[in-house]
């Protein structure tokens, strides 16, 4: 901190904290007060400040109502009634963690049972479906091998299985 200490300075800590030296902050005291005793503008700054709070100091002041505290107290903020304690989350174990972090939004059950219901719904149309995407021109009379009846029956082939059955 320098050695002067400035008359806008003794400004705002008056408007902080009022006229009375003994409330302003310890470590700006000495030096405001020395400049208080060498300059006649900062006497006057305090002179002003000690009106103000000469005019706060006689303002009336009432105990707030019962009405007005029990409205406070209805309007704070409450704990979650219905919401788990530490230890049952401790319960749940680093598995659950894993999940809520992963899933925020509820059980995962729920995206776990609509991507094995579409799964299944794909298997169930795949299945009934009687197409092949080989037509028979498509198809080459060759030599085959064990491979290439898998190969075959993978790419749905259905004139392959026909002949396996004989």
């Amino acid at each position: 901190m320098t050695n002067e200490f400035s008359i806008e300075r003794l400004k705002e800590i008056v408007d902080a904290w009022g006229a009375s030296p003994s409330r302003w902050p310890e470590a700006e005291r000495g030096a405001a007060e020395a400049l208080l005793a060498a300059s006649s503008e900062a006497r006057g700054l305090v002179a002003e400040a000690q009106r103000l709070d000469a005019l706060l100091d006689a303002a009336p002041v009432e105990a707030p109502s019962a009405a007005l505290m029990e409205r406070l107290m209805a309007a704070r903020p409450r704990p979650a009634a219905n919401a788990p304690s530490r230890t049952v989350a401790e319960r749940r174990g680093w598995w659950r963690a894993l999940v809520d972090t992963v899933w925020p939004d509820g059980s995962p059950a729920v995206a776990a049972g609509t991507l094995a219901a579409s799964i299944m719904l794909g298997v169930v149309v795949g299945s009934a479906a009687d197409f092949s995407p080989l037509t028979e021109a498509e198809t080459v009379a060759v030599e085959t091998t064990a491979d290439d009846q898998l190969i075959a029956l993978a790419m749905a082939d259905i004139e392959w299985p026909e002949e396996w059955m004989q």
